[in-house]
């Protein structure tokens, strides 16, 4: 079912037209798209906006650890299929899944994605062991503070696997810039001037990019990556995290985030209460984050 969208072009024009919009979800690490959560998040979105909801079906289960820049192409092609149906699509990623889908929105000329609804997602990257996994192994906060942990994960086999391609030690940041590929190139951290301005032009071809986070996250570290913030530049170690406008991605707006922020574009969903994998259907989230951006673009 596709939802027709009435929209007036103007007094000047005197006509109006249908506006043809779909929502497209990726799916995070160690998922399938066919996952319960996932499913509900189809039907609930469908429900509530009259938009068809397409799951993506690529890199499920352990597939999905098969690094971003073989990811992210492949899954392009899939998503340019069913983007073609549409004349509005609306991106939605969770978690891993919000970063495939911002490495596609930078990599896709000409795309047609009006609003890119982030979940979960470590936009800014990680840095240390989540909080979960701090409970169940007490000393691996430790352990990922050795030379041993940071040599592994900016080293060919650790960025193999695709949730270290995002990993972001600022307190080893040449190592992270000379040894990782895939995340500092998404940032425009590295690449050619036209590499860089070509990701950024796409990246601000974006209407609205909504940003979905809460305070009890528990499976990124820190939990602000969701919603860009992220630690100082001396790293985990101090806890310090200052809040997305003070990052070196906005400050320097490498890749166009102030800009977009300016021009009113960015919108930040904080949810008290679900923990990670909770935001996959939480009906706040949903309703609040998710809902109210579609009906934003339909004007229903």
């Amino acid at each position: 079912m596709i939802f027709r969208a009435s929209l007036l072009l103007g007094a000047l024009f005197g006509i109006s037209t249908c506006l043809k919009v779909g929502i497209i979800h990726m799916h995070g690490l160690d998922e399938s798209y066919d996952v319960p959560d996932h499913l509900h998040f189809k039907q609930y979105i469908e429900e509530a906006t009259n938009i068809p909801v397409h799951l993506v079906d690529a890199f499920n289960k352990l597939s999905s650890l098969t690094p971003l820049a073989k990811q992210v192409p492949e899954i392009l092609e899939k998503v340019k299929v069913i983007a073609a149906q549409y004349d509005k699509v609306i991106a939605v990623g969770y978690s891993q899944g919000g970063v495939i889908w911002r490495g596609m929105i930078e990599s896709w000329d000409d795309h047609n994605v009006d609003t890119f609804i982030s979940i979960a997602s470590p936009q800014h990257g990680i840095a240390g062991p989540p909080p979960l996994l701090k409970k169940m192994v007490p000393y691996i906060d430790n352990f990922s503070r050795t030379p041993t942990f940071y040599l592994f994960v900016y080293s060919p086999l650790g960025q193999n696997l695709a949730p270290l391609n995002y990993y972001l030690d600022p307190y080893h940041y040449e190592r992270y810039l000379e040894h990782a590929e895939f995340f500092p190139r998404l940032n425009n951290e590295k690449g050619t001037d036209e590499e860089k301005a070509r990701q950024k032009t796409n990246f601000l071809r974006l209407r609205k990019l909504v940003l979905v986070g809460g305070p009890d996250e528990d499976a990124l570290r820190p939990r602000e990556s969701a919603q860009f913030g992220y630690y100082n530049e001396r790293g985990n170690r101090d806890n310090v995290v200052i809040p997305m406008e003070e990052t070196r991605f906005y400050q320097e707006d490498l890749f166009g985030l102030r800009s977009l922020d300016e021009r009113g574009g960015v919108v930040v969903c904080t949810v008290e209460g679900p923990r990670h994998v909770e935001f996959r259907d939480d009906q706040t989230v949903m309703d609040r984050c998710v809902v109210s951006a579609v009906r934003d673009l339909v004007g229903k």
